[in-house]
């Protein structure tokens, strides 16, 4: 079992990984510091584009519902993304299906 502790190390060191991941299209993507946490608003990475993303690692992925977190404006297209991995297990990004589409048309043009 992780301590608070180290659970809480655990999403830290989960978030640097996405944002690492993620300055292959975003060079300037990076977790935000602590100190940030009233601006946060649910996200956790900051220099991502229109995606506002939350990352959660737990032992299993997180609930879908955790999305609902993240403080967006669609109107102006603002994409909330949660990127979520379970111990052992592959990260997964889950954001609702109309963006999804969206991105893949833009992606295939």
């Amino acid at each position: 079992m992780v301590s608070g502790k180290g659970a809480r190390a655990k999403g830290l060191n989960f978030e640097r990984d996405v944002a690492d991941k993620l300055r292959g299209v975003f060079p300037d993507a990076r977790r935000l510091f602590e100190f940030h946490e009233a601006d946060a608003n649910g996200v956790d990475l900051q220099n991502t584009g229109d995606l506002r993303i939350q990352c959660k690692k737990l032992k299993r992925y997180a609930s879908i519902t955790k999305i609902q977190e993240i403080q967006h404006e669609p109107f102006c297209g603002e994409i909330p993304v949660l990127v979520t991995a379970g111990d052992r297990q592959p990260a997964m990004a889950v954001l609702p299906l109309e963006d999804f589409i969206w991105l893949i048309g833009e992606a295939f043009k």
